[in-house]
């Protein structure tokens, strides 16, 4: 892999991290303000950052790591993460309480939007994939 390959890599996973850190932030305010919550800490705040990273480095694995059927290698990238999502939950209850649902909460959230990436992702290749058939079938037929 070149170094010019490498960079852009990078450039394209902290792009990533910024939309979904971004979006995931931003639901997260709505849905504590549409139940009262009107403030959300600091912690929080790092934690979904470090959640949302490890999420970023799960795709940017999946993406990139040469296996020919991506699904195997969505749920590789899956089955390496949700292990460390569950050791930084664990590290962050050494140094502040945890909710006594930490642990499924995390795994159903990080579950969830996983699964909403996954098929968003999905949906832009297919989209990809019709309209390079259509350019290649148009030039074909010229």
């Amino acid at each position: 892999m070149t170094e010019r390959k490498i960079g852009t890599i990078i450039k394209n996973a902290a792009i990533f991290y910024c939309v979904v850190f971004t979006a995931a932030t931003i639901i997260s305010s709505i849905f504590q303000l549409c139940m009262g919550q009107t403030t959300d800490t600091n912690s929080h705040i790092l934690n979904r950052a470090a959640i949302c990273l490890i999420g970023v480095f799960a795709y940017t694995l999946a993406v990139n790591v040469k296996i020919k059927n991506r699904i195997v290698s969505i749920i590789i990238a899956y089955a390496i993460t949700m292990p460390v999502v569950f050791a930084y939950v664990f590290v962050t209850g050494l140094f502040e309480e945890l909710h006594s649902n930490a642990y499924r909460d995390i795994f159903l959230n990080f579950t969830a939007v996983f699964i909403v990436i996954t098929v968003v992702l999905f949906i832009i290749d297919y989209i990809k994939a019709k309209k390079s058939n259509a350019i290649e079938k148009k030039e074909a037929g010229t």
